[in-house]
């Protein structure tokens, strides 16, 4: 079955029962009677998708946000990788309330951590979530950098984001929503 067929038949099963399969598409995505397409460029924020909940990521501008149905309900700034994940429409898969990792061999904690893709050069878990804690209970980069030119490209892949809207985007994306990576 094409990618695109599973995404209409994904799209016909959320519009009848209220969910459906994970599709990751790469191309066109159907739902309901409105064609959805990664955007190469920024969204305007105050149009979102006709799909419910949703998060909408701009790595070129550092933010994203949260829709529901049209209308943003929350703005917040990013720190995320350059090249990865690409530009394209995730399902989140998984949600993990504390997660961990290393940076350059420390270990690391991230609480608020939902998956919706996995990296395209280590296969690890791509996902928004709390900026890193160390051990000693500091953070991995300083909290008012988040979102900053800076910072850019910190990341390995993941969505870095601040402690109160990890989890806002913990609390509005449900296992199977999408998350719209743009740029």
């Amino acid at each position: 079955m094409s990618v695109r067929v599973a995404a209409v038949l994904a799209a016909a099963l959320l519009a009848v029962v209220g969910f459906a399969p994970s599709v990751q598409a790469r191309g066109p995505l159907l739902v309901g009677a409105e064609i959805l397409r990664p955007a190469p460029g920024p969204l305007d924020p105050e149009r979102c998708p006709r799909i419910g909940r949703l998060a909408v990521v701009d790595r070129d501008q550092q933010r994203g946000w949260l829709c529901d149905r049209l209308r943003v309900v929350h703005e917040f700034p990013v720190t995320t990788a350059r090249s990865q994940p690409d530009p394209a429409w995730y399902r989140v898969y998984a949600k993990d309330m504390v997660a961990w990792s290393d940076i350059d061999g420390t270990p690391v904690t991230m609480s608020h951590f939902v998956a919706f893709t996995r990296g395209k050069y280590a296969g690890a878990r791509v996902a928004f979530h709390s900026v890193p804690t160390f051990g000693d209970g500091t953070f991995a980069q300083p909290l008012a950098s988040v979102g900053t030119p800076e910072h850019f490209g910190d990341s390995a892949g993941c969505i870095r984001v601040l402690p109160d809207d990890a989890e806002r985007i913990w609390d509005h994306l449900r296992l199977g929503a999408y998350v719209q990576i743009l740029t």
